[in-house]
């Protein structure tokens, strides 16, 4: 994979990276430079318009590991990749209609305001919610510095500098987040969709060219060079057969939905939104950003199948993660196609760093170590907020470049699994109870958060990730218990349920019901107050 790039193509790559980040770097210091610490989280007089609020959350959805594993699954596995397409647009529709209003009604600064004001929050709560967050942004972090320090190694042709890239692309993505906030970083999301986006539409027009603009030619010719014949077009190819198979695939699209509805970088987005009105119009703007995206991913994915199916068969799966350069080499033996793809993954993975960290450091500044010495039923003020948020999101993103230079070989699948489950079982759960159940309580929250992060750690470390194949975390060991490898459908509703019972067994929930009816109806009035802004 390492010849994927001339010598000519690499220059043009590292040209257009270099001028991305020093663009971005400026962007965020002339956007942050004059703002206090609590700007670093919200600032009423700089906020984004609610549609370019709206391209950021859209970026903020889709990682790197969207670009390219995803590409890839299509690639190799045909319909149960697109499925997780599926699943992830039919999250962010949930997240429109469900969730992004009364998010920005009730938080503030960070999601867990939602559970103080709705009756089921408190300080135990606060704090479990920023851990749990932690828990799903780490993983997060890790998988998109690896890949991006294995593309950035391979394009320059020394898999031996792939530990200084992860460590300098870590250190630089850091420093964006710390210096920009939240401003900054939606402008350096907004830069990023407007080069990627039109990049792979191109991509896949030039797919859909090469078999005269027929889909069905298309899907022929995929089916054919994946080697899966009719089966390319049928679900299993990736999740398996019988009873496995079809928890799988229950699984992959109910807990895809659940954790694009809870990802913290795109709750960070919605709450700062200027209103509820705003944050709906910037989630309309999102689900069209990721449509068009999605389906030009597909039509990749299809079209590496067709052309290229070969090739990443006999590469293995290391090679999925440069699909798109792949493809673009089929495309364009120029090298100009592959150099634009190259820069998508750089730059995907760039932003989406960027953004999870800022996500984490306010977790972490916000809900766990400011809840430390402050007491119970007050918040910590927003120049705390913002100046403790600052320092974690620099002490996260060091953290996260270390633990990525020794996670470097890991299976990755297994910590994008990771994140995907807790974020589905955890945090999705909570945010729809204290949202329509009235009767939701601190206990309920807490069962539900570390109840489902500990299930869904469980369910990985007994699965065949961890131990029991050759491609396992430890494949000299056998501790699996299970087959499945996709436990959504396990975790996600055992989620909902240890917040159901947590909550009808908490004695005060009578109480928290009517607090929050109140709190919804002076909600109500504020939201009317603020629909005309």
């Amino acid at each position: 994979m390492t010849s994927l790039l001339d010598p000519s193509s690499r220059s043009l790559v590292f040209a257009v990276v270099s001028v991305f980040v020093v663009v971005c770097l400026m962007l965020c210091v002339i956007t942050g430079a004059d703002e206090d610490d609590r700007a670093l989280v919200r600032s009423d007089s700089r906020r984004l318009r609610s549609w370019q609020q709206g391209i950021a959350m859209g970026g903020d959805t889709t990682t790197v590991a969207t670009v390219t594993v995803l590409v890839g699954m299509v690639a190799v596995s045909g319909f149960d990749g697109l499925g997780v397409m599926l699943g992830s647009l039919l999250g962010v529709v949930l997240f429109l209609v469900l969730l992004v209003e009364p998010l920005r009604r009730h938080a503030s600064l960070t999601a867990a305001d939602l559970l103080d004001a709705r009756g089921s929050g408190g300080r135990a709560v606060r704090l479990s919610w920023g851990a749990v967050t932690l828990l799903v942004c780490f993983p997060l972090l890790v998988v998109q510095l690896v890949v991006v320090g294995n593309v950035a190694a391979a394009l320059i042709g020394q898999p031996g500098l792939r530990t200084g890239c992860i460590v300098l692309i870590g250190c630089v993505m850091t420093a964006l987040a710390v210096i920009g906030g939240i401003r900054g970083t939606g402008v350096v999301m907004i830069a990023k969709s407007v080069i990627t986006l039109p990049v792979l539409v191109v991509t896949a027009v030039l797919v859909l060219h090469r078999f005269g603009g027929d889909p069905g030619r298309l899907l022929d010719a995929a089916a054919h060079g994946s080697h899966l014949g009719e089966a390319y077009l049928r679900p299993g190819g990736y999740t398996g057969d019988g009873w496995v198979g079809a928890v799988n695939r229950i699984g992959q699209m109910f807990g895809m939905s659940l954790a694009t509805l809870a990802m913290p970088a795109v709750l960070m987005r919605a709450i700062s939104t200027k209103s509820p009105r705003g944050a709906r119009i910037a989630g309309r703007w999102m689900l069209g950003e990721l449509v068009l995206l999605y389906g030009a991913l597909a039509v990749v994915g299809v079209g590496a199948a067709a052309l290229v199916g070969e090739v990443l068969r006999e590469s293995g799966p290391a090679a999925q993660v440069f699909t798109p350069l792949v493809l673009g080499r089929a495309l364009d033996h120029g090298g100009v196609l592959v150099a634009a793809l190259a820069c998508v993954l750089f730059l995907t993975a760039l932003a989406a760093v960027v953004d999870v960290t800022l996500a984490a450091g306010m977790a972490l500044g916000r809900d766990v170590l400011g809840t430390s010495g402050t007491p119970a039923g007050r918040r910590p003020s927003g120049r705390a907020d913002g100046a403790t948020s600052r320092w974690s999101a620099a002490a996260t993103g060091v953290v996260a470049s270390v633990v990525a230079v020794v996670a470097a070989d890991w299976n990755l699948v297994v910590l994008s699994t990771l994140w995907l489950a807790i974020c589905g079982a955890a945090l999705a759960p909570v945010l729809l109870y204290a949202v329509y159940w009235p009767g939701f309580t601190a206990r309920g929250a807490l069962w539900c958060l570390w109840g489902a992060a500990a299930l869904s750690i469980a369910a990985l470390v007994l699965s065949p990730y961890t131990s029991g194949t050759p491609g396992s975390l430890f494949p000299g060991h056998d501790f699996k218990v299970w087959d499945v490898t996709i436990p959504g459908l396990v975790t996600a509703p055992a989620g909902f349920l240890l917040g159901w019972l947590g909550s009808v067994t908490d004695r005060r929930r009578s109480s928290n019901g009517r607090r929050a009816q109140g709190t919804s109806e002076r909600a109500g009035d504020r939201e009317r107050e603020l629909g005309s802004v």
